[in-house]
């Protein structure tokens, strides 16, 4: 008899602690956003010390300032509210406690990276359209290349137009100084 009462109370037990490791799993997978959010921004501040071997930030200093954001950020009852004021929060935290160690010239270095890396994550980005700001364009081969209309214009400015017009969002603008020359030339 009591063999039979301590088994079904296990049971229970094990019932309890399984609806309660869903309701932790479900917890934890709506928190995701923002363990991708902390993820990028922490690489982020990594990739400082490229620019500068002096910028080197311990992952256990920027744990606390993560602690600190979930302690000091808005809390509201509905998960999405909660998500958003964490980020904004920990975004903002994370900059001024950067910036107060960067060189100026470094500050919008970092800015604009934390920016497009947000935007790429949140898949706003795109990144045919980055990568030639990055790099700018090549002319491989210039006998197909359309030939520079403007005068005050360098080769290596027309060589970038004529690269940027095959991007789709700006495909005519080499036209567009041919037939506008003196509008763009300021």
């Amino acid at each position: 008899q009591t063999s039979k009462v301590t088994s079904q109370e296990i049971s229970e037990q094990l019932e309890i602690s399984e609806e309660t490791e869903y309701k932790i799993d479900l917890a934890r997978e709506g928190y995701r956003p923002c363990a991708q959010r902390a993820s990028i921004l922490f690489f982020v501040l990594n990739d400082m010390g490229r620019i500068d071997p002096m910028y080197q930030f311990s992952l256990d200093a920027y744990n606390q300032l993560f602690n600190q954001s979930i302690d000091k950020s808005t809390h509201h009852s509905k998960l999405e509210d909660r998500i958003l004021a964490l980020n904004d929060y920990h975004t903002y935290a994370l900059f001024k406690f950067t910036c107060r160690a960067l060189f100026e010239r470094h500050k919008l270095l970092f800015s604009f990276q934390t920016c497009a890396k947000i935007m790429e994550a949140a898949g706003k980005l795109d990144m045919e359209e980055y990568t030639y700001f990055l790099k700018g364009g090549v002319v491989m081969d210039r006998e197909t290349q359309m030939d520079n209309p403007c005068k005050w214009l360098d080769d290596a400015s027309w060589d970038n137009i004529t690269e940027l017009d095959k991007l789709t969002n700006f495909h005519g603008i080499a036209n567009s100084f041919e037939q506008y020359a003196r509008d763009w030339h300021l």
